[in-house]
């Protein structure tokens, strides 16, 4: 979420140095939250009278001071503020140090060898760990598997073994059905756990993500935007909220826009390995085939290219497809355009809310706190705009859903 600025200076001579002090203090003062996108440099610089080179140049302070982090594709984000700011000292002399007993924080998710996103939650929560010379050390449990019953037990035993060896806190991006997981927690109503990614439905509990169905909303909202009006949705197996979010997101987009939601173009995939070519032969059966697929996530994305370009669809110029995940940031060439999924962010946020947590003690009133971080759209080459003559009625048989 961007915040708009509290006030409006006129033209003024206001420097680089000024315009940040400015920044920093609304940043101090929570007008600019952690995790949030900054304004423009553009909007900056009609705010304060300044050219977008003092802009760009104040947000360049801020971030050598680390009030601010700089993001691949979009304006700097307020930063998760782990340590002091560059400059910044403590009129008090440092604590000594003391022994303490290292404690262990278990996180249980799943690394695909094929996509970091997994390795770059671990490595948001190390370094948070790190830099507030956290006593608390970090467990990675690893679920993945390309076989979904694997999947399970795998997290299954991850869960019994963080239990089984003390930890002390759980953060889950989880597989397991969703009585599942509410009988963990109703087992275990001492152990801090941050979910990341999805949360169980119906319960209180503390979570870091993004909106799921904003983003979604967002997404078909750029392919309405390009002309396309039929729009296919394919969503992943499971009822978890990530994909019933993204699905209403979906909705949402059309709705927002007067548009009937196709229910005939939602397809809700199992866990068949013939699952694509299933979805391909049902869409482009359709008497009227979809321009445009919006997926739940990036990985069906690309199974269903792949498998739709083997039956001489051709993406963009046939269909244009957006996912979700941006799995392409870790390609040579990116080709998927998808939404952002900031995952070291969202470890870093994990770590926080977790040592919160684990401050607190046991005995603590329960605050329960979702954390939503930014997630823009990235631009690739997938999509492009809806043009008639290159979308041809398709001769099939009658349509089965798969």
């Amino acid at each position: 979420m961007t915040h708009k600025a509290t006030a409006s200076f006129p033209a003024a001579n206001f420097s680089e140095d000024a315009v940040a002090a400015v920044i920093e203090g609304r940043i101090k003062n929570g007008v600019y939250a952690p995790g949030s996108r900054m304004p423009t440099e553009r909007a900056l610089s009609e705010e304060f009278g300044v050219s977008r080179r003092f802009a760009r140049m104040a947000y360049v302070k801020l971030i050598d001071q680390g009030l601010l982090e700089k993001s691949h594709y979009r304006r700097p984000f307020v930063a998760f503020s782990d340590k002091q700011p560059v400059g910044v000292h403590s009129q008090e002399a440092p604590p000594r140090k003391t022994t303490q007993a290292v404690q262990t924080i278990a996180s249980v998710l799943p690394s695909n060898p094929t996509f970091p996103g997994g390795l770059s939650i671990v490595s948001g929560i190390h370094k948070v760990l790190a830099d507030t010379e956290s006593a608390h050390r970090l467990t990675f449990l690893d679920t993945f598997h390309k076989d979904r019953p694997e999947v399970l037990r795998r997290e299954t035993q991850a869960i019994n073994s963080a239990l089984d060896s003390g930890a002390v806190g759980l953060i889950w991006w989880y597989y397991s059905r969703e009585d599942t997981v509410q009988e963990i927690m109703r087992r275990n109503p001492d152990l801090p756990i941050v979910f990341i990614d999805r949360h169980p439905e119906g319960l209180h509990c503390d979570f870091v993500g993004i909106d799921d169905v904003e983003t979604s909303q967002t997404a078909v909202d750029y392919l309405l935007d390009l002309g396309h009006t039929r729009i296919a949705h394919l969503m992943d197996p499971g009822d978890y909220s990530t994909i019933l979010g993204r699905a209403q997101g979906y909705r949402a987009a059309h709705l927002a826009r007067g548009l009937p939601v196709s229910e005939e173009r939602i397809v809700h995939l199992n866990w068949n390995a013939n699952r694509m070519e299933m979805a391909c032969d049902y869409l482009f059966s359709l008497p009227d085939p979809p321009t445009a697929l919006f997926t739940s996530n990036d990985f069906i994305a690309h199974e269903f290219i792949k498998v739709a370009e083997a039956n001489g669809i051709r993406v963009p110029r046939d269909l244009s497809v957006i996912g979700h995940g941006n799995i392409d940031r870790y390609a040579p060439q990116g080709f998927l355009t998808s939404v952002e999924q900031p995952f070291e962010m969202m470890g870093r946020a994990a770590a926080r809310l977790m040592l919160k947590r684990l401050a607190a003690g046991p005995g603590a009133p329960q605050s329960y706190q979702q954390v939503i971080l930014p997630a823009p759209i990235v631009l690739r080459t997938s999509c492009q705009p809806f043009v008639p003559s290159a979308h041809l009625p398709v001769v099939a048989p009658e349509p089965q859903r798969p």
